[in-house]
């Protein structure tokens, strides 16, 4: 019974069932948020009736195939699943005060991150890159601290509203860094001050363009040494496979010898 789930579980077949309900139940979501008639409305509700027992049947095919269960809650996409099966087995009324609970549903879109490789590669690869990236928010937030004390002590008196304070000025700044009508901060000082422009362009050059392509070289390397290593893990285990055939092919011979 378990070699047949671990083969049901590991067929293309089911897999591609898999991402094709998980699409049918964002589709229903979706479509739910519009005005519909009493029969539309519940042929989704049966639709995400039909999903959920899906899910449930689907969770518990990995679970028992699985030759040893506890590896089952080893990995924390097993886990993160497990979550989101429970959180629709959850009765929810159409109520307002249920309102989280319905909400929470909609998460159940999220996995497909655990069914297609390459969407769990950028989760982990950004996940793994959490702690380089802390550092250069950190420097991020130090160089915006610095250049809206400045913006707060130099431009406070000609437009406060816009730089009355640090707190102020570093929403202002963020504005700028988003380059969201960045202009429309930047020219009323340029008619003050004429050297303005010097102010902005380099915190736009430093922060918006040298951090962005910082944080995206993170992440690229991040992404670069998760393949290497599994490319190393899939390299030690076809060496293991080889040696494991040539030991056994030895034994055979040496059997095939004594025989003789």
């Amino acid at each position: 019974m378990t070699e047949i789930l671990f083969k049901l579980n590991s067929s293309r077949i089911f897999q591609f069932s898999v991402i094709f309900i998980i699409i049918l139940n964002a589709i229903t979501l979706g479509v739910s948020t519009y005005e519909l008639n009493s029969f539309l409305r519940y042929t989704i509700q049966v639709l995400d009736y039909g999903i959920t027992v899906f899910f449930v049947i689907e969770i518990s095919i990995r679970f028992i195939s699985e030759p040893k269960k506890l590896n089952f809650f080893k990995s924390g996409w097993n886990i993160f699943d497990t979550l989101i099966v429970m959180i629709s087995l959850i009765p929810i009324p159409n109520n307002s005060s249920f309102l989280l609970l319905r909400l929470l549903r909609v998460f159940r879109v999220l996995r497909v991150i655990s069914i297609i490789p390459e969407l769990k590669l950028i989760i982990e690869s950004l996940i793994g890159s959490l702690k380089r990236v802390f550092y250069v928010s950190l420097l991020l937030f130090i160089i915006l601290y610095i250049y809206a004390t400045i913006g707060a002590i130099v431009f406070s008196n000609s437009i406060p509203e816009r730089w009355s304070d640090v707190g102020v000025s570093m929403i202002t700044l963020f504005q700028v860094l988003t380059l969201s009508s960045w202009e429309q901060v930047m020219l009323p000082l340029q008619d003050i001050y004429w050297w303005a422009w010097i102010y902005f362009f380099s915190f736009i050059i430093v922060c918006a363009i040298t951090m962005l392509n910082l944080l995206i070289a993170i992440l690229v390397d991040v992404v670069v040494n998760q393949n290497e290593k599994k490319d190393d893990v899939i390299k030690k285990t076809n060496n293991a496979e080889r040696l494991n055939d040539q030991f056994s092919e030895e034994i055979s011979l040496d059997k095939l010898k004594k025989d003789q």
